[in-house]
């Protein structure tokens, strides 16, 4: 089977479950699984190791940029200190940071916490191959 077709059917069938009714969602899963106790734990099983290895992704990629982010105050690289002077300026609880030397590491994340991580790390990234 070809990539392209293969495609196609996955496309297909993700389309079907979406806009599917969820009783006939219900329904096939009952028709198809023998042990529906034994499903829904292991349903909440991969839910919570899915949530946890997305919560791990998430601080590894935190910890990459407040890393990155201090190398650039340490180096004055202009765009990622605009970056996070644009950053400082959206959040009123650290208008008074003017002196980006003195942002510990605790002081970084909280700035970046809420922006998106893997966005900022590609355009830190494109941005260190461009010099």
């Amino acid at each position: 089977m070809s990539k392209d077709i293969k495609n196609k059917i996955d496309e297909a069938l993700v389309s079907f479950y979406k806009e599917a009714d969820k009783e006939l969602i219900d329904d096939l899963l009952n028709e198809n699984i023998q042990d529906i106790n034994e499903y829904n734990k292991k349903k909440k099983q991969i839910i919570f190791l899915a949530k946890a290895k997305a919560q791990k992704k998430r601080n590894d990629d935190l910890q990459a940029l407040v890393v990155k982010f201090q190398k650039a105050i340490e180096s004055n690289i202009e765009k990622p200190v605009a970056m996070l002077k644009q950053f400082i300026q959206g959040n009123p609880s650290f208008a008074l940071y003017r002196n980006l030397d003195k942002l510990s590491k605790e002081d970084l994340i909280e700035i970046i916490k809420d922006q998106n991580l893997v966005q900022l790390l590609e355009e830190l990234e494109n941005n260190e191959k461009s010099h």
